[in-house]
C-alpha cells in the first residue's frame, strides 16, 4: 500500500505535457498600400455622333437614282439621291410659256403706246386712250415680274430634285431604294460625324452636383472592355428632370479610328477628388466586433512571421476600385506596408499561426472547418 501511494504521488507531481499547438490557418493577404486615394463615380451612357442629322427630300417625288451606300463618307453638299423630275420640269415649262406670253403682251402694249402718244399730242386721239394704254402697260409689267418669280421658284424646285448631304460625315442609314416615293416628312438617310463623339449620361442628383465642366474622364465601351478613351466633361444641363431627379451630362471624346460608334453603351469613370498619402485596404479585410453594448470597433489581422496580430483601426472614407472591390481608408492603426489578411480571417484569433496560401486553398480550408462544425 505505501508503494502504491508513493507511485500516485509521483504521477501527480509529474509536469503536465503541453497541448499541441493547432496547425497554421491558411490565409490570403494583401499589402496595406499608402498612396493616392481617388474618389470617382462610374456611370453608363449612350454614345452619339458629334453631329447626327437626318436627310430629307424637299419634294414628294420618287427616287430615280441613289449616289451613296451605307458607310460611305460624304462631304457637305455631296449628292445623296436624285428624284424624278417630270413634275418639276413640267412646272418649269409651264412657267416659261406663261412668262413668254406675258412678255409678248407687254411688248405689244409698248408698241401701241408708242404709236398712240404722238396722235394724242396732236389731239388726233383723246388723252384717255393714252392713259388707258399706260395703265395696261403697268399691269403687264407687274404680271411679267410675277411670272418671272414663279418661273424662278419652279426652277428652284427642279434643282431640289437632287438631295444633298447637309453636312460632312458617314452615311449611317439609308432607308430607301430607287423607285421609292419620298416626302419631306420621312427621312431618307442619316449622316453622322464620328471623328469626335459624345457620351450622353443621365446623372442622379447626388452625383450631378459634384460634376463640373472640364473634368477629365475615362470612357470604356461595354462591348469592348479592353478599349479605353480619354474624354472631357463638356456640358451639363442647367436643370434636372423633376420626375427622375437626374441631369444630362455630355462627355466629348476624340474618336479618329471610329471605334466608338453611335448607339453603343459606354462606361464613364469620372474622377471627383484625389488625395495623396492615404492608407487603403480592401473593405473585406475589415472586421467589426462589439466592445460594449453601444460601441462597435473595427479591426484587421496583420500577418507577421507566420502569426497574426489583431489591430484595431479607425476607418475613413470608402473608395471604389477598378475591379469593383471597394477599398477603405485607414485613418489610424496601420502605417502602410503591412500584410493584411483578406481571406480566412473570420476564424482567427490574436497570435494564431497562419500560412499564406492561394485563394482556392483558403476556400477549401474554410469549407472543411464548416463541415467539421456541422458534423
Amino acid at each position: 500500500m505505501p508503494r502504491v501511494l508513493a507511485l500516485l504521488f509521483l504521477v501527480a507531481c509529474a509536469p503536465e505535457e503541453a497541448a499541441p499547438e493547432p496547425a497554421p490557418r491558411l490565409v490570403r493577404v494583401e499589402v496595406a498600400a499608402r498612396g493616392p486615394a481617388v474618389d470617382r463615380v462610374v456611370l453608363l451612357g449612350d454614345v452619339e455622333g458629334e453631329l447626327d442629322v437626318r436627310v430629307v427630300a424637299e419634294l414628294p417625288e420618287r427616287i430615280r437614282e441613289l449616289h451613296v451606300a451605307e458607310g460611305d463618307a460624304v462631304t457637305e453638299g455631296a449628292p445623296i439621291a436624285t428624284l424624278e423630275a417630270a413634275t418639276t420640269s413640267a412646272d418649269v415649262a409651264q412657267a416659261d410659256a406663261a412668262l413668254s406670253a406675258a412678255e409678248a403682251a407687254r411688248d405689244q402694249l409698248r408698241v401701241d403706246l408708242a404709236r398712240v402718244a404722238p396722235l394724242v399730242e396732236r389731239s388726233a386721239l383723246p388723252r384717255s386712250q393714252r392713259e388707258s394704254l399706260e395703265a395696261q402697260l403697268r399691269s403687264a409689267d407687274a404680271q411679267v415680274a410675277q411670272l418671272r418669280a414663279s418661273r424662278q421658284a419652279a426652277s428652284l424646285r427642279r434643282g431640289r430634285t437632287v438631295v444633298r448631304a447637309p453636312a460632312s460625315g458617314i452615311v449611317a442609314e439609308l432607308g430607301v431604294d430607287p423607285g421609292d416615293l419620298v416626302s419631306p416628312q420621312v427621312p431618307l438617310a442619316r449622316v453622322v460625324r464620328m471623328d469626335r463623339v459624345k457620351v450622353v449620361l443621365r446623372v442622379v442628383e447626388q452625383d450631378f452636383v459634384r460634376l463640373a465642366a472640364g473634368m477629365q474622364v475615362v470612357v470604356r465601351p461595354t462591348a469592348l472592355p479592353d478599349v479605353t478613351r480619354s474624354g472631357t466633361l463638356a456640358r451639363k444641363s442647367p436643370v434636372l428632370d423633376r420626375l427622375s431627379r437626374t441631369g444630362v451630362v455630355e462627355i466629348d471624346v476624340d474618336n479618329p479610328d471610329h471605334v466608338l460608334r453611335p448607339g453603343m453603351v459606354a462606361e464613364v469613370a469620372i474622377e471627383l477628388e484625389r488625395r495623396e498619402n492615404v492608407v487603403l485596404v480592401p473593405s473585406r479585410a475589415v472586421l467589426m466586433s462589439t466592445r460594449t453594448a453601444r460601441e462597435r470597433v473595427a479591426h484587421v489581422y496583420v500577418e507577421e512571421d507566420g502569426r497574426v496580430v489583431r489591430r484595431e483601426v479607425a476607418l475613413g472614407r470608402r473608395y471604389p476600385s477598378e475591379n469593383d472591390e471597394s477599398r477603405v481608408e485607414i485613418v489610424r492603426g496601420l502605417e502602410g506596408g503591412e500584410a493584411v489578411v483578406v481571406e480566412g480571417h473570420h476564424v482567427l484569433r490574436d497570435g494564431a499561426r497562419v500560412r499564406v496560401a492561394e485563394a482556392r486553398e483558403v476556400e477549401r480550408d474554410e469549407a472543411s472547418d464548416e463541415g467539421a462544425e456541422s458534423g
